[in-house]
């Protein structure tokens, strides 16, 4: 039974060494790193990074708190509160796909998500690393993905103490913050709508569209059913499927807010008017730590008596 237990303990530790991004290598002359990725597939980088691109929306603002050399970023970041507000003016923002102004960007590093149908053009412009959404259960923050992924990509960036840190504030902070808001949160539940092309979608938790915000950071909670219903995923669903669960609070990722569709919420669930708050789908969709604070700064001033 002994040597049962100390092999599965060694086995753990061996799953813990090839699921999680890190160094495994340092040149000579410190010029280049050795990382492993999720993929556990090994990746020669530059030490330093000084231009990187940025095809995961999710990176941009991470990618700001850990002083990234950041040349280009998706496009899907643009006109959003993170670029107005802080991602450098001369960035700049790359529609998926065009290879001959990333080529002009001159990058020494890309980072983008998998499956990504270009990689390898990516890999014969620069040395590319894919990222997984979902992380490794062995990953520090393992519990938040946002985090995780902070994490990630510090470890890509060679910033790697600088993200644990970040994240280790962000939790005390978020403690903090569940101090300030338990009275108006702690026993109401949420639900998180998206909009889709013809109908909405319902978010389960550390699913981006402000998610981490509601649930994690402000400690709203989750209709029993509904989270049941959510185990595989975002669902689909028509206004009137909302009558089958519970909610005090609805927060909509719209691109119309004016549309009319927090009335139509709050009729079917029958809930005050003012509990449906509309949400900008491109703001809220990034779910980098800056972004998931900005959220939550905002929903408190939403819901404050």
């Amino acid at each position: 039974m002994k040597t049962r237990l100390v092999l599965m303990v060694m086995l753990l530790g061996i799953l813990s060494a090839c699921s999680s991004f890190r160094e495994t290598g340092v040149s000579e002359d410190g010029a280049v790193r050795q990382i492993m990725t999720e993929h556990t597939e090994e990746i020669e980088i530059p030490a330093e990074p000084e231009r990187v691109v940025l095809f995961r929306a999710i990176d941009a603002g991470n990618a700001s708190l850990l002083a990234g050399n950041v040349a280009g970023v998706t496009d899907v970041v643009r006109d959003t509160r993170l670029a107005d507000e802080v991602l450098d003016e001369d960035v700049v923002y790359l529609e998926h796909g065009d290879l001959e102004a990333l080529k002009a960007l001159d990058p020494d590093l890309i980072i983008t998500f998998t499956p990504d149908e270009y990689l390898f053009e990516y890999q014969d412009i620069a040395p590319t690393v894919q990222i997984n959404y979902s992380t490794s259960a062995f990953s520090p923050f393992r519990d938040r993905l946002y985090l995780a992924h902070l994490y990630n990509l510090g470890v890509i960036l060679n910033r790697q103490e600088e993200a644990e840190a970040l994240g280790d504030e962000w939790l005390e902070e978020t403690t903090r913050l569940q101090r300030e808001v338990g009275s108006l949160t702690m026993d109401k539940k949420a639900m998180v709508l998206v909009e889709g092309p013809d109908s909405h979608y319902i978010y389960g938790r550390h699913s981006s569209f402000g998610t981490e915000a509601v649930y994690d950071v402000l400690g709203f909670q989750m209709d029993d059913p509904l989270e049941e219903v959510l185990e595989g995923g975002p669902v689909e669903v028509s206004i009137g499927d909302l009558a089958d669960y519970e909610a005090e609070y609805v927060f909509i990722n719209t691109r119309e807010t004016d549309s009319g569709v927090d009335s139509k919420v709050a009729e079917t669930m029958g809930i005050d008017e003012e509990n449906v708050i509309m949400q900008d789908y491109d703001d809220y969709r990034l779910n980098d730590l800056i972004s998931i604070e900005m959220q939550a700064e905002d929903i408190i001033e939403r819901i404050k008596p």
